[in-house]
C-alpha cells in the first residue's frame, strides 16, 4: 500500500517538475525572440578620411582627423 502511494507521489512530482521545465523553456524562448525583434536601426555615415562607415553618435574610426570623434 505504501509503495503505491510512493509511486503515485513520484509520478505527480515528475509531472509537476516537467511542466515547470517546459514553462521555463518557453519563457526563455519568448525572451530570446523578443531580443531579436527589438534591435535598433542606426544611420551610418561614410567617413571622409578612411571610407569606413560610422554610426551616428558612436566613436569614429579612431584617427585624429576623423570627422566623427563621438
Amino acid at each position: 500500500m505504501i509503495l503505491k502511494w510512493l509511486v503515485l507521489a513520484a509520478i505527480v512530482a515528475g509531472v509537476w517538475y516537467g511542466f515547470k521545465i517546459i514553462i521555463r523553456r518557453n519563457k526563455a524562448r519568448q525572451i530570446a525572440a523578443g531580443r531579436r525583434r527589438t534591435g535598433s536601426v542606426e544611420d551610418l555615415r561614410a567617413c571622409r578620411v578612411c571610407d569606413s562607415y560610422v554610426a551616428e553618435g558612436q566613436q569614429g574610426c579612431g584617427r585624429d582627423d576623423c570627422p566623427y570623434p563621438g
